[in-house]
């Protein structure tokens, strides 16, 4: 019997999360008499901040470590998953994991009866909005937390760590139990608070909880999966030669009048996306010049749109925008498509900034440009309609 855990992560930010998730899970299991091994797959993209990628780890009771590494040790992907914890929880609107192999439910290897543990302050029913439907039933479980973002390469110390192989140990006690868990965190950090850290997560999934952070989800909740899921040829279906297909160049004014690379989208690497109020710009083309996946497409009134397919959530338009909340980075998890902005406001104006506005809220979370120093919150502003206020921003930069 083997028992897989998959750790669903964004590339470059949280790497060392998961991959330190992963590992221990092994030395955990193996504490308990069972074997086990981890190994990681990251995406095509590695520059490419954010990027959906995956660690694993198998655990077996019964299987010997050549049996069980042979069993598991060359797959670039698994097949199924008894427990999938995701560490960001706008992931749930779905990854493309592997391959610019197209938009896949968060939860498509997540087995019958296998649980989905989301870091997130979101309820149940606000995560189903966006997770795929299964044909079976599983469980979802939210493990109260943010997204531990800390910055390029560095591990936020938040116990968001911890607080993981507790839920694990709770979901899924075959794999790592809480005893073993505790004992394990003892024994490495000498630390009675990361153990109950654990313990804290451990009890808050428990099924006597309340309210019941774990539901069990029917083939009836959630949304039926629109992203197509290309098919790869079969390798008799193949070219000759080594033939790669130019990407067909083209423009017009407009939406989507910009050529790009219709099989890579990139989408799906934001965990914020760039909300713009049109009537607040000054058409000063800095945020169309200087987004580095050019996803921005000028009209023919002056204003840029936003081709959220391909916006990867950098930042940088908002960085840049002279105007004070014009361009403001908001919650990936907010909005439910991804319409064109600017077809939405020229349609009904003040509907769109209504909407928009509320999305927003009162926080703007910003990441400063010194990385590993988590994020800066700072109160947001109504600003009325047609209302331009320049503003300048600065940052201090540590040397």
């Amino acid at each position: 019997m083997i028992k897989r855990v998959e750790v669903q992560y964004r590339g470059i930010f949280q790497k060392n999360l998961a991959k330190k998730i992963g590992s221990d899970i092994v030395m955990i299991a193996s504490s308990m008499g069972q074997r086990a091994f981890s190994n990681g797959r990251y995406s095509d993209a590695p520059e490419r901040n954010g990027i959906p990628c995956k660690y694993f780890a198998f655990v077996s009771p019964d299987l010997s470590e050549e049996e069980l590494e042979a069993e598991c040790g060359a797959k670039l992907e698994i097949d199924e998953a008894n427990v999938s914890v995701v560490l960001d929880d706008t992931m749930c609107k779905g990854v493309e994991p592997w391959g610019w192999h197209g938009v896949r439910p968060i939860n498509e290897r997540v087995v019958k009866d296998g649980c989905l543990v989301v870091i997130t302050k979101r309820p149940h029913e606000e995560l189903l909005q966006f997770i795929g439907k299964k044909p079976y039933n599983y469980r979802l479980a939210t493990l109260d937390g943010e997204a531990s973002l800390a910055g390029l390469w560095v591990n936020k110390d938040d116990l968001t760590y911890e607080h993981v192989l507790g839920a694990i140990a709770a979901v899924e006690p075959t794999i790592i139990s809480i005893e073993a868990v505790e004992a394990y965190l003892m024994k490495k950090t000498k630390d009675k608070k990361r153990a109950e850290a654990a313990r804290a997560a451990y009890n808050s999934l428990r099924q006597e909880a309340k309210p019941p952070r774990v539901k069990t989800v029917t083939p009836n909740e959630g949304i039926v999966w629109t992203h197509e899921i290309p098919v790869l040829p079969k390798w008799f279906e193949m070219q000759e030669g080594a033939v790669v297909p130019a990407v067909p160049r083209g423009f017009q004014m407009g939406p989507k009048g910009q050529s790009r690379n219709t099989g890579f989208k990139r989408g799906t690497t934001k965990t914020q996306r760039p909300a713009v109020r049109f009537d607040l710009c000054t058409k000063c083309t800095l945020c169309w010049a200087e987004c580095p996946d050019e996803c921005f497409d000028p009209t023919t009134d002056g204003y840029y749109d936003i081709e959220y397919q391909y916006c990867v959530g950098c930042g940088k338009c908002a960085e840049v925008c002279p105007v004070k909340e014009c361009i403001v980075m908001v919650d990936e998890l907010q909005f439910h498509d991804n319409n064109s902005p600017w077809e939405d406001w020229k349609k009904d104006p003040k509907t769109y900034i209504t909407s928009l506005e509320a999305k927003k809220g009162t926080e703007r979370v910003n990441y400063p440009v010194v990385t590993g120093k988590g994020v800066i919150v700072t109160k947001g502003e109504v600003m009325p309609e047609g209302k331009i206020v320049p503003v300048r921003k600065t940052e201090e930069v540590e040397v």
